[in-house]
């Protein structure tokens, strides 16, 4: 009887053993990320009708109405085509054509070493490939505006798509914020503290505005960091950027989000509207959101659609979005797990009883 208690012991704790073993695992396998919209610099489930350009790839699950560049800043050898239209697309304006599609330079330079047209030497120089283009319904557009068209209405599904990421602002929103947050008052804007840890930061900044900025504290390089919002009506203001203050151009010692602009999530999962009035760092999740706006969104920038507001055309700059890893298993973690356990469980008792 004692063998077989010591025995069953074991198996116990070959069990608890693979069970931590699992739920660690488990722990670390689930990654948040964009989905479809990772990769892009603007994905919407409706229609684009201005922007002033768009520096990555763009997806548009409605028409695109007018013309403007896309794609300059794609990286090089890049093979993925550069819009991706699921209706109609014209690059058109009141006076005829206006556009281009590209796909990055035509030598290889890393486009993500600099922010902004400004910067973008092969621009200048002309060193870009034409890119491709992906419509469903009409093109209206002239052969030296883009490399290839191919028409595939179903290249991409943005309904699936939209049922995706609407699920991921709704599971953003409901994280537990282990970072802080005050309002300083005035043109200071909001201060972000964060806990020090390597964590995905999180902010719960309820309706909070945004009209004046934010600066973030304590958060270590290369953090993510989610910054939640229950506004219904969005306005970025106020934020440093390009040439803010006279100082140099996106250094982060002057623009402090310019060092986290790859790792930054505003999640807006109740707005209708969305207004970026200046320069913001940071991808967006606002999937109900109509757009407009004359800053610069460096990020992506996933919405319901996007449109020239009264002060002018936004501009999306490429700054591919890095996934989050989660602590908290997902569903098939779990099945995973509990499979794993059954499977070591079995063994263990299969012991017991050749024991016996």
């Amino acid at each position: 009887m004692r063998h077989f208690s010591l025995t069953r012991l074991s198996g116990f704790k070959l069990v608890s053993a693979s069970a931590a073993l699992l739920i660690a695992s488990a722990a670390q396998a689930a990654v948040i990320d964009l989905g479809a919209a990772q990769g892009f610099s603007g994905f919407f489930f409706g229609n684009v009708s201005g922007a002033a350009d768009v520096e990555g790839r763009l997806a548009v699950g409605g028409d695109l109405t007018s013309g403007f560049d896309i794609g300059y800043r794609n990286p090089y050898g890049s093979t993925a085509p550069s819009l991706v239209v699921k209706g109609g697309v014209s690059l058109t304006s009141n006076s005829g054509a206006a556009g281009s599609i590209y796909n990055g330079p035509s030598v290889n330079v890393d486009t993500n070493a600099s922010i902004g047209p400004s910067n973008a030497q092969w621009v200048a120089s002309n060193q870009l490939n034409k890119g491709n283009i992906v419509y469903g319904s009409t093109l209206t557009a002239l052969d030296w505006q883009y490399g290839q068209a191919t028409k595939n209405a179903n290249y991409l599904d943005f309904g699936a798509a939209k049922t995706q990421l609407n699920a991921l602002s709704a599971s953003l929103a409901g994280r537990s914020a282990n970072g802080k947050w005050q309002d300083l008052g005035g043109s200071q804007g909001l201060k972000l503290t964060g806990d020090g840890s390597t964590n995905p930061q999180v902010f719960n900044l309820g309706n909070a505005s945004l009209k004046s900025g934010l600066q973030l504290e304590n958060i270590k390089a290369g953090t993510q960091v989610i910054i939640n919002s229950s506004l219904t009506v969005v306005e970025f203001g106020g934020f440093a950027g390009y040439g803010a203050l006279g100082k140099s151009p996106f250094d982060p010692a002057n623009d402090q989000q310019a060092s986290f602009r790859d790792s930054i999530l505003y999640n807006f999962s109740s707005a209708t509207s969305l207004n970026v009035g200046t320069f913001v760092n940071g991808s967006v999740l606002a999937t109900k959101a109509d757009v407009i706006g004359s800053g610069h969104l460096e990020g992506t920038l996933v919405a319901n659609s996007l449109s020239t507001g009264p002060n002018g055309k936004l501009e999306l700059g490429y700054e591919p979005f890095k996934g989050i890893t989660t602590q908290v298993p997902e569903p098939m973690s779990y099945a995973l797990m509990l499979a794993g356990l059954g499977v070591v469980g079995f063994a263990a008792r299969r012991r017991v009883k050749s024991a016996v």
